[in-house]
């Protein structure tokens, strides 16, 4: 596996040590050993994940001993944020270094974007380190994360010319357009068609630059705030939600000896609140962390009662994301459908959907966060999922102009975008302020299609 570039010689950084004596000082053994394990925390992650990957794997892989680790970290997480500091800065020097050459703003983006794609494909596996499983760290994890996505943003600022703003975000569209880039990136990582991204860097380029300059509609925007759509959707039902009764209510009416009550019945009830107690408690603790017997715990079953309804944690996991991604895609479709036209049916959907997510932030989390680390099978639904959403821009290409139209990449890079900027919301606990996103998300999903004039005026219409 290529490594990242450091001021030591590869061979000299992950070989073992020489077996009894050799010249080598206490600190060349510590730095070589420290090496090995941050090198081994790369492959194991990128092979089973952060929250499958043990401090004895480690070692194991590294070819250290215990005590070696703990006398370079002080635990798992101290050791997996230094390995993505290191990867971080390294990629970072790589695409500074291929932005020096350009000779104007495009090269320099298309410059960089090569420098990043060519390191995925030396390297999935500190893609998926440095893109995913950092949220898996939890709250040290997500900082490090909006650090790094902060950090891209600069570089593009500088790019694009576009200032920074007031809010979480500092420019919710330059936020997007480092999303759309993120995922068409992860996307070949994880489907193994890493070759294909340096033919993408001009579609990508060209899409980035369809945004700019800014309409004077929504180049006035201040402090972000709330917009609703007229349909007032609200979740409800999707995991992570209750029912109007309350939580006790609901566990007395579904007790087996409670008579009366159908079989039928408490098998529902049960199941939906499982489905609570998934949501409720990766939103909390992280897939990772959760266990079967905190799932009954929450959800006051037995663990028989559990494997009645499911085969394993797993299992749970993805029927609740089903139930909710099935309420929300069908939400959207709904005041999708129901518009005037395609830029209205876009800008109704968007409001819909954020408006689901903020009303349902278990789910949101489940569904943003913990879908694309738990496992290899939710991380596979959830992409796919990100496509169906992306599919209703497909009649954009008809709306487009038939010259100059939007690259083919356009949607696939939109979809990523605005799962980012839910995810950097989600991720820091405010989901339920989403659709104070709603005129960039907009704005970002129409202009390539429209262009910027008529989509700056249906961001805030």
């Amino acid at each position: 596996m290529a490594r990242p570039r450091g001021t030591a010689d590869d061979a000299a950084t992950t070989s073992r040590l020489p077996r009894g004596p050799h010249s080598l000082t206490r600190q060349e053994v510590a730095a070589n050993q420290r090496q090995r394990i941050m090198y081994a925390m790369i492959d194991l992650v990128g092979e089973q994940g952060y929250g499958a990957t043990t401090v004895a794997h480690v070692t194991k892989r590294a070819g250290v001993s215990r005590k070696a680790f703990y006398e370079q970290f002080a635990d798992r997480q101290e050791c997996f944020l230094a390995t993505y500091d290191m990867a971080v800065a390294d990629g970072f020097e790589r695409v500074a270094d291929a932005a020096r050459d350009a000779g104007d703003l495009q090269d320099e983006l298309g410059f960089g974007l090569d420098a990043l794609f060519k390191r995925a494909n030396e390297s999935p596996s500190i893609q998926r380190l440095v893109l995913l499983e950092i949220a898996a760290v939890g709250p040290a994890g997500i900082a490090r994360r909006e650090q790094l996505i902060s950090s891209y943003e600069g570089m593009l600022r500088e790019n694009l010319g576009a200032a920074p703003r007031p809010g979480i975000i500092p420019n919710p569209l330059l936020r997007a357009v480092v999303g759309g880039f993120l995922k068409v990136l992860y996307a070949r990582v994880q489907s193994g068609a890493q070759k294909q991204l340096p033919g993408l860097i001009p579609d990508l380029v060209r899409w980035s630059f369809t945004y700019y300059p800014l309409p004077d509609s929504l180049d006035a925007i201040g402090e972000l705030r709330p917009i609703s759509s007229p349909t007032g959707v609200v979740g409800g039902r999707a995991p992570g939600s209750l029912s109007p009764w309350s939580t006790s209510t609901r566990r007395r009416a579904a007790n087996r000896r409670t008579p009366g009550l159908s079989r039928s019945f408490i098998v529902h009830n049960q199941r939906e609140r499982i489905l609570d107690a998934v949501a409720q408690l990766s939103a909390e603790k992280g897939y990772a962390n959760t266990t079967l017997e905190d799932i009954a715990e929450r959800a006051s079953i037995s663990l028989q009662a559990f494997y009645e309804h499911f085969a394993n944690k797993e299992d749970a996991f993805l029927v609740a994301y089903e139930v909710g991604h099935g309420k929300g895609l069908a939400l959207v479709e709904r005041v999708h459908d129901a518009a005037p036209d395609w830029p209205h049916a876009v800008r109704d959907g968007i409001l819909a959907l954020l408006e689901f997510l903020g009303s349902e932030p278990a789910f949101a989390h489940l569904a943003l966060v913990d879908a694309l680390i738990a496992t290899s099978r939710t991380a596979d639904r959830a992409n796919k999922a990100i496509v169906q959403y992306g599919q209703l821009l497909a009649p954009g290409f008809v709306e487009a102009p038939t010259e100059n139209g939007p690259p083919e990449v356009t949607i696939e890079a939109i979809a990523g975008g605005i799962f980012e900027l839910c995810l950097t919301y989600t991720a820091q606990g405010r989901a339920s302020e989403l659709t104070e996103l709603a005129p960039w998300v907009i704005y970002f999903a129409l202009a390539p299609f429209i262009g910027t004039e008529e989509a700056g005026r249906l961001a805030y219409d």
